[in-house]
C-alpha cells in the first residue's frame, strides 16, 4: 500500500469512505462527479479531493473534468483494509448465561431483534457466516453506534454479563456513519454490507483474512462482473 500524503484528503476516512462504498457498487462505471457526490451524501468538493488522493495512489482515474472511475477495485479494497486494520475500535465483551455456541447466540439475537436498541448489525466472522460461510467462528461481533450508552439496555434484554473473555462483542464502530451503509437483513438478522464485512474480517486475528478473501472472491467479484 502506498503511503497517504498527510496534506491530502484521506479517502478512507468516515465521510469520504462513503464515496468508495457507492463507487464499489459498480466499480467499472464512469461516475459523474455530481452523481457520485449526491449518492454518497458528501459535497462535490470533498468528492474531488478524495478522488485526487485515489488518483495519486493509482486507484482511480479522472475520465474528464466531470467524470471518474476506479482502476483496480480489488487493490483498492485491500489497501483500504490494510489501513483500517491499524485503527483501534472500542468494544465491550459479554457472556450470556448458559449460552456459548455462537449460532445459538445469533438465534437469540434474531428473536430479540425488535427489543434491542440502536441501528445494530452483525459483522466480522459471525456476519460472514450468514453471507459467505467459510471459516468456523466462536465469537459474535455487533456494530452498535453509541455502544457505550446502549450497552446496559442490551444487558437487560439479553441478560448479558460483562466478561473480558466473553463471546459477545458490542463494537463502537470506527465508521460511525458510513459503516451502516448497505446493511441488509439475513435470516432475520441485520448484517453489515459485504464491503464492511471484508474490512472487519480482514483485521480479525484467527483466519479473518482467509474469510475476507472468500467474501471477495465469492460475493463481491461476481457482483462486480455482473454490474458491468
Amino acid at each position: 500500500m502506498k503511503t497517504l500524503a498527510p496534506q491530502e484528503r484521506n479517502p478512507f476516512a468516515d465521510s469520504a469512505s462513503m464515496l468508495l462504498r457507492v463507487a464499489l457498487s459498480s466499480p467499472a462505471k464512469s461516475w459523474g462527479i455530481r452523481e457520485l457526490s449526491r449518492m454518497a451524501g458528501i459535497s462535490p468538493a470533498l468528492t474531488i479531493l478524495s478522488l485526487r488522493q485515489l488518483q495519486r495512489l493509482g486507484l482511480a482515474s479522472r475520465e474528464s473534468p466531470a467524470e471518474a472511475r476506479l482502476l483496480d477495485p480489488v487493490q483498492l479494497l485491500r489497501d483500504w483494509a490494510a489501513w483500517y486494520a491499524m485503527k483501534s475500535v472500542k468494544y465491550y465483551r459479554f457472556s450470556m448465561d448458559g449460552v456459548t455456541d455462537p449460532n445459538a447466540i445469533l438465534n437469540l439475537l434474531a428473536k430479540s431483534r425488535d427489543r434491542l436498541p440502536g441501528p445494530w448489525a452483525v459483522t466480522c466472522m459471525a456476519g460472514a457466516s450468514l453471507i459467505a460461510p467459510f471459516a468456523t467462528f466462536s465469537e459474535v461481533h455487533i456494530h452498535l453506534p453509541r455502544a457505550d450508552q446502549l450497552r446496559r439496555s442490551w444487558q437487560n434484554v439479553l441478560h448479558l454479563t460483562p466478561n473480558k473473555l466473553g463471546p459477545i462483542h458490542l463494537i463502537e464502530p470506527y465508521y460511525a456513519d458510513s459503516g451502516a451503509y448497505g446493511s441488509r437483513v439475513f435470516r432475520k438478522l441485520p448484517v453489515v454490507s459485504e464491503i464492511q464485512l471484508y474490512l472487519d474480517c480482514y483485521r480479525y486475528p484467527v483466519r479473518g483474512r482467509e474469510q475476507a478473501e472468500h467474501i471477495l472472491s465469492q460475493v463481491l467479484m461476481p457482483r462486480w462482473r455482473n454490474a458491468r
